[in-house]
Formats: structure tokens, sequence, C-alpha cells
């Protein structure tokens, strides 16, 4: 897990830049979204503004996803290029925020900001939510050509009627 204290960062440097490494059991993605083989890579830029912080991040990556029509397995390239803003939580019961401001994530605590839980969320986010492995995927023919089993099927193989 890699913490960062933004508030002593900050205190001497206008910028902070720094790449890692994450092990597939450091991003700990849940088993029903995919699976991580591989080390995630992060390069990170964050900078001090008004209210907060902007980070940029590029992740590069693949996930391991099952086809929901052929139930293939195939890699997903989970890579991409963000930037975003993070500030404290709101202490208000009511937040307004513009359409400008929707990318905006919180952050607990300035002295030990977790980026790996802003990396998991990050690779979350460009996982489908019905994932194929190409765009003309169809399901296998033997799953249509076999004969519908009815309850009254199973009743009668299991000599309930």
């Amino acid at each position: 897990m890699v913490t960062l204290n933004l508030k002593e960062i900050f205190k001497t440097k206008n910028k902070f830049v720094g790449s890692y490494s994450f092990s597939p059991e450091g991003i700990k993605l849940p088993p029903d979204l995919g699976e991580i083989k591989e080390p995630i890579k992060v390069y990170v830029e964050i900078t001090k503004e008004k209210g907060g912080y902007r980070i940029y991040m590029e992740i590069e990556g693949y996930v391991v996803l099952e086809c929901s029509r052929c139930l293939t397995l195939y890699q997903k390239d989970v890579g991409k290029k963000e930037s975003l803003r993070i500030e404290p939580y709101p202490t208000r019961d009511v937040l307004y925020l513009k359409p400008s401001e929707l990318d905006v994530s919180f952050y607990e605590d300035e002295e030990s900001f977790n980026l790996t839980d802003l990396v998991r969320e990050q690779i979350i986010l460009s996982l489908p939510t019905k994932p194929l492995c190409s765009p003309n995927c169809s399901a296998p023919v033997e799953l249509f050509e076999s004969k519908a089993i009815t309850l009254g099927d199973l009743l009668k193989r299991d000599n309930v009627l």
C-alpha cells in the first residue's frame, strides 16, 4: 500500500512526481470484477491547488476478464491517463457541485493519503459492466442446441410425478 503525506511533501515542493509499480495483491481487485496477473505501473504528478490537490495519473496494465457471451478469458487494457481533483471530505451536510467539478475524489487524511485506493478506484471505473472479448462476439452454438429442461422433466426424472 502506497500512502503519501501530502502535508509534508508540499511544505518544500510545488509539485510531486512519482512512479510506482503495484502488485496484483496490492491492488486487491474484487474477484468478481476480474483478475490482475501482472504488476500495474502508475506515473503520478500531484500539484497543490486552492482547497485541495490536482492529480494527473498514467496507468499501464491489464486485467483478465471473462467474456459475458462466450465465457472465454481475455486481457483488457486498463491503461489510461486521468486528471482529477482531490479534496478533504466535506463538512457540510449538503454539497453543490458544478458539472466541471464532477471529477472530484475525497481523502480522509492529508497526512496519510492512500494512493493505492485511488489507483484501484480508477481501474474499477475503467472496467466494462458487461465485458466482451470483441464487439462481434457471439455465444457458442452448443449453448443453444441443447434441449431446454423444464420443471416437469426434472420431477419425472426424480419420480416425483
